[in-house]
């Protein structure tokens, strides 16, 4: 069964960070309230940026809490090895390029980058320097 690129985000968040998995779930309940029910769905970007980015990558990062660290480079080889140009564009336009604004944030990862996200933070840096 072939899964939209918003379903593959959310289903890799939430096999891959499981502390993601409250927020994830409170983005799709709000969505059906603001839906009057109709659909869970609130789109790759804000499933990326508000049920993994703000509240689980960024605050492991600052306080080094290595096992979500762990997690969450497993999750975004996982979308970025995933084929789908999409999502590959979401990643560095959501993790990448916010990974590289803050180069504290950055050295912080470094060490758990997988290949593809070192091959990603590569052609991306040009645009950081």
């Amino acid at each position: 069964m072939n899964t939209s690129d918003s379903e593959f985000v959310r289903n890799s968040i939430w096999e891959h960070v499981p502390e993601a998995r409250p927020f994830v779930t409170e983005l799709e309940e709000e969505e059906l309230e603001l839906t009057n029910g109709e659909c869970s769905d609130p789109g790759m970007y804000s499933m990326l940026s508000y049920g993994f980015m703000h509240p689980v990558f960024r605050p492991a990062l600052e306080e080094s809490t290595q096992e979500t660290i762990v997690h969450c480079a497993r999750l975004i080889e996982a979308l970025l090895g995933s084929g789908r140009p999409q999502v590959i564009e979401l990643v560095s336009i959501r993790v990448t390029d916010h990974l590289l604004g803050f180069p504290e944030l950055w050295e912080r990862f470094a060490g758990y980058a997988g290949p593809h996200m070192r091959f990603e933070a590569d052609l991306r840096r040009e645009y950081y320097r």
